[in-house]
């Protein structure tokens, strides 16, 4: 399954959500280029994957604030 995400800009990012994801989930691949982080998993632990990742700062929040937020830091 492919995730594509926002502010995935170096090796450090890379690090980041691999360490946070990356002992539940060891076949996960992070793409830097195409902002992609790609991992095998079911419908519940793709939304905790999510989750995580928005909690990083890698995906869009939701509504209204996240919107605005997403206006800024990009």
């Amino acid at each position: 399954m492919k995730i594509q995400c926002i502010n995935i800009k170096c090796q450090g990012c890379v690090n980041k959500i691999k360490e946070s994801l990356g002992q539940k989930y060891p076949d996960l691949a992070v793409d830097i280029s195409q902002q992609v982080v790609e991992v095998n998993a079911n419908e519940e632990q793709l939304k905790e994957i999510k989750d995580e990742l928005q909690v990083l700062g890698f995906l869009p929040s939701e509504g209204v604030m996240g919107k605005i937020k997403n206006f800024f830091t990009n």
